[in-house]
């Protein structure tokens, strides 16, 4: 945590939450499949996510346990925003 803190990082911040899941387990292997969803909301993942995840790569002391396995990014619009607006409709304007 202190490694992603935003005192530690110039004031960058994100909204992040991880969540633990277990799946049974490995038939081949008899190991227990488990892990970590982590999940992050910011508003620019060029400049927040992507630059924290560099400086963790390259100190965190738990990357040795720690095994990628997939990644997704997804632009979540803003509701309606004024009475009469429209979803999103800043975004598709």
């Amino acid at each position: 945590m202190r490694l992603a803190a935003h005192e530690n990082n110039g004031g960058i911040r994100i909204l992040r939450r991880g969540y633990s899941f277990t799946d049974g387990i490995v038939a081949a292997s008899g190991e227990l499949d488990s892990g970590l969803s982590f999940i992050a909301f910011q508003k620019d993942p060029r400049e927040q996510f992507v630059a924290l995840q560099r400086k963790l790569g390259m100190n965190d002391a738990l990357n040795e346990y720690i095994q990628h396995v997939g990644s997704g990014l997804f632009a979540c619009p803003l509701g309606v925003t004024a009475p009469g607006g429209t979803w999103a409709e800043e975004l598709l304007a």
